[in-house]
């Protein structure tokens, strides 16, 4: 039976109690209250389903590697609806912002499906997957308190029969059968350790099945960038020199991000969130792997933002993270209202 690595239980509640007092203007960890914590999932998108009952479809799609925990998809629109849109709100389990977004994008569907003009316009073209989180394992050390920066799933990936919160585990995001060979062979013990395998973890066979199931037109990934170092912008698949078949496609893709972006004040600081200036890397992620093996327009948007102190905000306080929600929904609204078709 696997075991868990304890850090033992005086040195966890000293800082549990130091983060907690951590300015409002930064990071508050543990997750203050109005957060959703894993185990309140269900209960949540069950409360989502009764806002429309003949609109929404609750799935599971598959479970995870470890705890057996299950991968749900809420699926939102009507059958006459000629494109599909895939929404994913987390991979890393310390990325809550994109999983509290998915949630509340799905809401603003469901409850504008009869009293929102711009809304019931989209819903008669667009047919929306939202998926929470493929790495539930993560967000449940990480919505517990047990670890604030928690990315990876939780397999033992070093085959000592201990969970180590800290080292062990996969990161699902370069676990995607694209550009395997591309990516670099990183330790276990490493962040961005890809896996043994392509597609090894069954959390990613998850997104794939439903990848093959369903034809996607539009794939939106949500990330935060603990260092900062990504804050705020959006990024494209990757894209070389050669690839003159996907040239095109990749550059219509760039002005949808750009409106996209454009829409999109930043948190902290002055100006609009940013599109990456340069093709994103050939590693295995997942706007590479929908774009390139599945011919979906693809990309990711990263959450948070960095404040007046430099710190990089992924965990803000409740009222903050309600008004940057309320920020991306608008922006979500304006980016599939304007691609409507006459």
């Amino acid at each position: 039976m696997l075991r868990l690595l304890s850090l033992g239980t005086g040195i966890l509640l000293l800082l549990a109690a130091g983060a907690s007092c951590a300015s409002t203007r930064g990071n508050v960890y543990p997750l203050p209250a109005g957060y959703l914590r894993q185990a309140e999932l269900f209960a949540r998108l069950q409360r989502l389903l009764e806002i429309a009952p003949g609109l929404a479809k609750l799935h599971v799609i598959g479970f995870s590697g470890t705890e057996n925990l299950p991968l749900y998809a809420l699926e939102i629109g009507r059958k006459e609806a000629s494109r599909a849109a895939l929404i994913i709100g987390q991979h890393h389990g310390d990325e809550v912002l994109g999983l509290e977004l998915s949630l509340a994008w799905a809401e603003t569907l469901l409850r504008g499906s009869e009293s929102d003009k711009q809304i019931r316009e989209i819903l008669r073209q667009w047919r929306f997957w939202i998926v929470p989180t493929v790495n539930p394992e993560a967000w449940r050390v990480v919505s517990a308190g047990l670890l604030r920066n928690k990315r990876k799933n939780n397999r033992d990936t070093d085959g000592n029969g201990i969970l180590d919160l800290h080292t062990d585990g996969v990161d699902l995001n370069r676990n995607y059968p694209v550009f395997w060979d591309a990516d670099l062979d990183l330790p276990t013990t490493h962040p961005n350790y890809k896996g043994s395998a392509p597609a090894s973890e069954p959390e990613i066979q998850a997104v794939l099945a439903l990848a093959q199931r369903q034809a996607f037109d539009l794939a939106i990934f949500y990330h935060s960038s603990a260092s900062g170092a990504y804050s705020e912008k959006i990024f494209l698949p990757a894209l070389r020199h050669g690839e003159l078949g996907l040239r095109e496609k990749h550059s219509a893709l760039r002005e949808l991000a750009l409106l996209y972006a454009s829409q999109l004040k930043r948190d902290y600081q002055k100006g609009t969130y940013e599109v990456g200036s340069q093709p994103g890397s050939r590693v295995g992620n997942a706007r590479n792997y929908f774009f390139h093996l599945q011919g979906t327009d693809a990309f990711l948007v990263e959450l948070g933002g960095i404040n007046s102190d430099g710190i990089s905000v992924i965990h803000p306080p409740a009222s903050r993270r309600d008004k940057i929600l309320t920020r991306h929904v608008r922006a979500l609204t304006r980016l599939f209202h304007s691609t409507l078709q006459d």
